[in-house]
This record gives structure tokens, C-alpha cells and sequence, in this order.
């Protein structure tokens, strides 16, 4: 069992390793997954959804040109984070030009973008460095996520994207860190148990 330091090493280097070709077969099968299961179950509620997406970092699936012209083209709202005094504010986009990288190197909103309540998010995507079958989630160590899924009108369905080799066996646990509802990799969609 590793300590969430090691971890993280361990997994950022694995993540390295990934080569440009698996990485962008990978993310087009994991945007796939999005649209086939994770949006399926979103529009059994309400056709027209606000989703919370991330992106910009090289070890990440790349999301934004397969998923963002079809949310847009099925009238949903998406939106990307804007860090503001260490929390994620989401603000809506309406195009890629409304994205530029920001202070971590990840796509952030303009500032020209309307913000959004974090109560009107009925989709986050959830990055992470690692995952388990039960939702438990390894993050960077910021803390950005684990306080924006532990604010007490967040009410989103929590969907983390990962790949394959993400998915491990045990991740240490501590009473600030927030679980997923479900994780998709390119393999298809893990539902995590309900809590108790």
C-alpha cells in the first residue's frame, strides 16, 4: 500500500508513458462512452443539461473536439472552471474561443463568461490521477475538486474520466476527499456503489 505522495509519482509517471496515438484512440473511445451512457442517463430527466468539463493537461484525455460540438449541437450548457480564491467557479462557454489556458496550464474560461451556481451543474466531469471501483478518487492535491463536490449545493451527478490503467485496487482515503457516482474509461462505464 502507497502513501498518497508515492502515489501520485507513481501514477503521473505511468500517465507519462502513455504514448500520443493510445492516448488520442483512448479519449475518442472515452467521449464515445460519455455521449452513449453517461448523457443517456442525463436526458431521461431533461433534454437540455449543464455540464462542468475539464481539460488542457497532456496526460489527460483530450475531450473538446469530440464532446463539445455535440453538447452544443443537443442544446446543452457546457462550462469549464475558472479558479477563483482556491475554488472552482464554473462558468458557461459558447465556443472554443471563450477557453484559454490558465494559471495550472488547463483550459479555463475568459473572464467576459457568465458564471454559473454550482447548484445549476447537473454534470461534473471529475479528473483525477487515480480511481477504484468504488469511487474513490486520488486527485493532484490541490483539494480544487473535493471542495467543489463537498459544497453543500452541489447536487451533480459525478462522472470521472480516467483510463484503463487509472482504475487501481486501493486508494487512501481521508474524511475531506469526495467519491465519484460513476467513472468512464475507454473500456465503458463503471458505476461506483451507492454510499451508506
Amino acid at each position: 500500500m502507497h502513501d498518497k505522495p508515492t502515489l501520485r509519482q507513481h501514477m503521473r509517471e505511468h500517465l507519462r508513458a502513455i504514448d500520443e496515438s493510445t492516448r488520442q484512440q483512448a479519449g475518442a473511445r472515452i467521449a464515445q462512452h460519455i455521449l452513449r451512457s453517461g448523457m443517456r442517463q442525463l436526458a431521461e430527466t431533461a433534454p437540455h443539461k449543464v455540464i462542468a468539463l475539464f481539460g488542457g493537461l497532456k496526460n489527460e484525455p483530450d475531450l473538446l473536439p469530440h464532446l463539445l460540438p455535440v453538447l452544443w449541437d443537443q442544446g446543452h450548457r457546457p462550462c469549464f472552471f475558472q479558479i477563483e480564491a482556491s475554488e472552482l467557479q464554473p462558468r458557461h462557454i459558447q465556443s472554443l474561443d471563450d477557453l484559454q489556458r490558465g494559471q495550472m496550464n488547463v483550459w479555463e474560461p475568459k473572464p467576459h463568461c457568465p458564471p454559473v451556481e454550482i447548484a445549476a451543474l447537473d454534470l461534473i466531469l471529475v479528473p483525477g490521477l487515480a480511481f477504484t471501483r468504488d469511487g474513490a478518487r486520488l486527485g493532484r492535491g490541490g483539494g480544487y475538486y473535493d471542495r467543489l463536490l463537498a459544497h453543500p449545493h452541489c447536487r451533480a451527478n459525478r462522472l470521472a474520466i480516467a483510463y484503463d490503467c487509472q482504475i487501481i485496487d486501493h486508494i487512501p482515503v481521508e474524511p475531506h476527499d469526495q467519491r465519484v457516482h460513476q467513472i468512464i474509461t475507454e473500456s465503458g462505464l463503471i458505476q461506483a456503489p451507492a454510499p451508506h
